[in-house]
């Protein structure tokens, strides 16, 4: 019985180390590819920031006292930080843009929030102001009805 990996590969062999090289040469190439693919739209892009996020590149993976958790993430971490440098060495500007299209959304999602929560106060206070206004005052209040007479004492 023969070792399948030797037939396959022989250090010793220069014809197998130089197919080796030339191999891994094409499979990055190929990746490189991938990931210019995957990076020339906008959509795709949001889509790669998105998993460098889940992946906690911009965060730290710490969880106080979960050291499994924080393993975990950190694995993930690793993975993320494979993926962004991948990234960073196939296409450069396609990863710039990528950031600066997220930054721009960051900040277009703040403003919606923002303007939803003074539009939340101004609601609010439009709640407050007319609240009550069409109730008489309580009773004993100036402006108010009297305060009835209650038992006597005997």
């Amino acid at each position: 019985m023969t070792d399948a990996i030797s037939e396959q590969y022989d250090a010793s062999d220069p014809r197998a180390e130089n197919n080796q090289r030339s191999d891994q040469a094409r499979k990055a190439r190929e990746d490189a590819e991938t990931l210019r693919a995957i990076l020339s739209h906008k959509a795709r892009r949001a889509w790669f920031y998105r998993q460098l996020v889940r992946c906690h590149i911009y965060d730290t993976p710490f969880v106080p006292g979960q050291d499994n958790t924080t393993f975990f993430q950190m694995g993930q971490e690793n993975i993320g930080k494979q993926m962004m440098m991948e990234a960073i060495n196939s296409c450069p500007e396609l990863y710039m843009t990528m950031l600066k299209e997220a930054r721009e959304e960051e900040q277009r999602i703040g403003n919606v929030r923002e303007e939803e929560e003074k539009k939340r106060q101004g609601e609010d206070e439009t709640a407050v102001r007319t609240q009550g206004l069409d109730l008489p005052p309580p009773v004993g209040w100036p402006g108010g009805p009297a305060v009835p007479p209650g038992p006597t004492k005997q």
